[in-house]
């Protein structure tokens, strides 16, 4: 359906002046998509995600179970540990997918006094992100690419990233980007597989393959890709070397 989107207030609050006109579309969420940016290798893990979001939880828990003996979990949990946390805050996610990083904010915060956006580019990914967590976390869902948010300057406590900057288009423009809704002083986190995973598992595993064939992975890419401006930043390495995560304050 096209035409003009529903926007609660909170999402109004949010939105930078450019978007708050009538030229948006909905597909069942606020979408802000830019076609210039829906190509490539975003198109490509676009179009991977749409047929693997049916699976993607259970096939995590089945690995989680039977494979990583509870190490996701875990390298789930250090990832959001290593956030700032309080109640009340305001929350980015960028690439949201199922929302299951939610599941790890830590214990002590209240989820529900949270005011969480997330956003993707993968519509299927989003519904069922919508259907797990309805009622349970003040959530907002948002459809646009990491490489052009919608948001206004400075208007998030946090601001994190799991799993796909791997392969966005513009990984300079993706982190830019988040560091500008970023609150200045806010402490970012942005996370993906490293090519021990991507060659030692991915590659393996017939949906997979096709997909990740000749991937690559240059984590000193992604570090240089992180503004010189920032402070404190860190890279750090989790589940035996699968996962990088690198760090950094606004």
């Amino acid at each position: 359906m096209v035409g003009k989107t529903l926007i609660d207030k909170y999402l109004k609050d949010l939105l930078s002046k450019e978007y708050l006109s009538n030229r948006k579309t909905t597909v069942g969420f606020p979408d802000f998509t830019d076609k210039q940016y829906l190509t490539d290798d975003n198109r490509k893990y676009m179009k991977m995600y749409r047929w693997l979001s049916p699976f993607y939880d259970i096939t995590e828990k089945m690995v989680e179970r039977f494979w990583s003996h509870h190490r996701i979990a875990e390298m789930r949990q250090q990832l959001m540990d290593k956030l700032e946390w309080r109640n009340g805050f305001s929350v980015l996610c960028v690439s949201v997918g199922t929302g299951r990083d939610f599941d790890f904010i830590p214990k002590q915060i209240d989820i529900r006094s949270l005011q969480i956006c997330g956003i993707d580019i993968n519509v299927e990914m989003m519904k069922r992100c919508r259907k797990k967590w309805n009622g349970k976390l003040d959530l907002t869902l948002v459809r646009c690419c990491a490489e052009e948010l919608p948001f206004r300057d400075e208007c998030f406590d946090v601001v994190f990233h799991f799993g796909g900057i791997n392969f966005f288009n513009d990984k300079q423009k993706a982190l830019e980007e988040m560091i500008r809704v970023a609150k200045k002083g806010s402490k970012l986190l942005v996370a993906d597989e490293t090519d021990d995973l991507i060659r030692g598992g991915y590659n393996k595993i017939g949906f997979s393959r096709r997909y990740f064939k000749d991937a690559q992975v240059n984590v000193k890419a992604i570090e240089k890709a992180v503004p010189e401006h920032v402070t404190e930043k860190e890279t750090d390495y989790l589940w035996d070397g699968r996962i990088y995560c690198v760090t950094f304050r606004k």
